[in-house]
Order: structure tokens, then sequence, then C-alpha cells
């Protein structure tokens, strides 16, 4: 066990104040400046990852990326490769006229889903008309059937056709000359116009490694590309799996406990940790992704580890007095936090030598959360458990 004082034994009351100041600082970090960065996952873009024996000039090739693509904005990071010559980061933002055709191929796909739906139901009707045993009220509801179809489904191919000529618009500087003329049905046009898009894609994606040849040799390298459609499930997504896990960890607290003080305490370490992990992330810089999304999701398990610990040492023990179980168990979980903190540690020398982002970031997040947890836990949730069982003891010994 860690040898340590024991900070209950005075005033604890007013170490309080320490995480609350750490909260602030953190919000500030992530509301108003500098904030966050969103990464590829959550704002779509390309992610190039390559390994080069070459000396790379990074600031002229952002500037070749920027003029020959015809973007607004990309990032080059190099570093010493772990096996020598040079790592490569590089991230290029959505090309705006990919992003309008993957937008537009989106919406001609459900206009041709209603078209085709449409057409059914007017040829279905149109045959119906046929039969010589139709009575006149039925031929004048189907043929109001059939007039309300027709005008839905020529509606949805006007919009269809929209689309598809935004499509080959914006693709027009990777596959000139291709237009709605080379299609003769709808079946036609939404083959050509989903082929269009797909070679648009490899046109790109061979220009953007033919500027990478033009500045270095590449011996190995990965290229991710996400859409804006999938940026914007991802993110979607995100916002969902962070309030489920919370309300979900909220209901699992108050089932143990079944009073609010010390489920309140649990549920604000779990937050406090997340905040102070998102302040860390704001205050250097890394990015919001989908392997940082789940870098705060284990921070809650940690935070409830400890949290839990303390509340039951405290609430559900009887030997001693509340304030020695508080500090026996502040004595546990600092050294099962400490494990964790060195064990992240590791991981992140280890992902940063051999250069991969990724962990970097996973273990960068997990340690700046392990540091809110101990803050948060020791001088905030323990307070806060202590004071609630001391002032009902006193209630019951009146």
């Amino acid at each position: 066990m860690l040898q340590i004082p024991n900070i209950y034994a005075g005033d604890y009351k007013r170490l309080i104040v320490i995480p609350f100041f750490f909260l602030a600082i953190s919000a500030y970090l992530v509301l108003v400046s500098p904030g966050i960065p969103a990464g590829i996952d959550l704002r779509g873009g390309i992610l190039i990852t390559l390994q080069t024996p070459s000396t790379v000039n990074a600031d002229a090739l952002k500037q070749s990326l920027i003029s020959e693509l015809g973007v607004h904005d990309a990032s080059v990071k190099t570093a010493p490769g772990p096996l020598g010559g040079t790592a490569v980061e590089i991230e290029i933002e959505q090309h705006a006229k990919l992003a309008d055709a993957e937008r537009a191929l989106t919406q001609f796909y459900t206009q041709y889903n209603l078209f085709v739906t449409q057409d059914y139901d007017v040829t279905s009707i149109s045959n119906y008309l046929t039969r010589a045993n139709l009575t006149d009220d039925d031929k004048a509801k189907s043929q109001a059937q059939l007039a309300d179809a027709t005008v839905k489904r020529d509606a949805a191919e006007a919009a269809m056709d929209s689309q598809a000529d935004t499509v080959f618009a914006s693709t027009a500087s990777f596959m000139p000359g291709v237009s709605r003329a080379n299609a003769t049905s709808a079946t036609q046009l939404r083959d050509l116009v989903a082929s269009t898009y797909a070679n648009a894609g490899n046109v790109y994606r061979d220009k953007v490694l033919g500027i990478l040849r033009s500045h270095m040799r590449v011996t190995d390298f990965s290229y991710k590309d996400v859409s804006p459609s999938l940026s914007e499930f991802f993110l979607q997504k995100t916002y969902q799996v962070v309030i489920f896990s919370l309300l979900l960890s909220a209901v699992a607290v108050v089932l143990v406990f079944r009073t609010f003080i010390p489920s309140l305490a649990v549920m604000f370490g779990a937050v406090n940790d997340i905040t102070f992990a998102l302040g860390a992330m704001a205050l250097f810089q890394i990015p919001l992704t989908l392997a940082s999304l789940g870098a705060l999701l284990m921070l809650i398990g940690f935070s409830l580890d400890t949290d839990m610990l303390v509340s039951i040492r405290v609430l559900k023990r009887v030997e001693g007095n509340a304030r020695d179980r508080a500090y026996s168990a502040m004595k546990t979980g600092l050294t099962m936090s400490v494990a964790a903190l060195l064990a992240f540690a590791v991981l992140y020398v280890l992902s940063v030598v051999t250069q991969l982002p990724t962990y970097s970031q996973i273990a960068a997040i997990a340690l700046a959360g392990l540091v809110g947890d101990v803050i948060a836990t020791w001088c905030t949730d323990a307070v806060m458990v202590l004071w609630y069982y001391e002032s009902k003891q006193k209630r019951v010994a009146r």
C-alpha cells in the first residue's frame, strides 16, 4: 500500500475546491479556447500514414496538396521512423466537389427508390384499368389513383435527374463528358451515377498518391477516406453512445445505493473524468476520433471502480470509523490508479517510438482521465460520501 497521510483526519470538506478548480479550467479549454479538434472519422476527409526513406519537406508537400488538389486545408506531420527513414502522417480535408457529389448521390438513391415505387404503382393501376368488368365507380377511382401516382412518379423522376446532374457536374473535373444522355433508362442512370462517383474517387486517390510520390519514395502506406455521410453518421453515434453509457451507469449506481447523495457522488466522478480528459485533449490538441471515444468510455469504468470502492467502504462496512475507512479505500484506490497510470505511460512511450498515433492518443487520454479520477474521487466523491454518512450519523444520534 502507498504510505500517504490521512487527508480526511482534519477539515476534509475543503478538499472539494480542488476538483472544481480543474473542472472550470477544463470547461474553458473545451468550450472557449482552443477547443477539441475533430478527427477524420468525425469531420470527413483523407488520412494517409506512410513510411519513406526520403527526407520530406513538410511545408512544400502541404502546399502541393492544397494547390494541386484544390482543397483549402491539409496537414503534414513528419517524425523519424522506428526502423529508420521518415514516418509521415497526412490529413486532407474533404474535397468540396466530391463531398457535393456524395451528398447528391445519397439523395439520388432516395429519389430513385421513390421513382421505382411510383412507377410500379402506375404500371399496376394501368393494368388494372384494362380489365373489362370494371364498374364506372372502379374506373373513376382507379383513374384518380393513376393520376396521383403519375404526378408523384414524374416528381421523383425530375428530382432524381436533378441529383444525377449534380453528381455529373461535381465530378466533371475527374470524369469529364459524362451526362444523363449516356443512360436510356432509370436503371442505367442509377448504374452510371454510381460508377461515375466511384471512378471519380479512384481518380482523386491516384492524384493524391501521385503528388506524394513526386515528393518522396513511398515504401509503405495506409489510405483512409471518410465520406461526409459516414462522418455525420459517426458523429451522431458518438453522442448516442456517450449519453447511453452515462445513463446506464447512473441506473446501475442508483440500484446499488438507492440513495441520492452517494449515487450523485459516483456519477460526478465519471463526468469529471471525462471532462478532465476532454480538457487535456483541447490543451494538447488531441483529435476526437472513434479511438479516442473508446478511451473516454473506458474512463467511465475506471471512475466507477474507485467511486464504488470508497462508497461501499464508507457506507456498507462498520469496522473502525468512517474517516479511517475512507483513508483505507484511498490507499487501495491509489495503488490501482498508479498501476494503471504506469501501464498507460508505457503504452504511450512505445506508441510514440513506434509511430502509432491511435495508441498514443488512447494512452494520453487515459493518462489525463486517470489523473482526473484521482482528484475527483478522493477530493470530491469521498468528501461527499463522508459528509453524507457523518450527517446521517448525527441525525440518528439525536
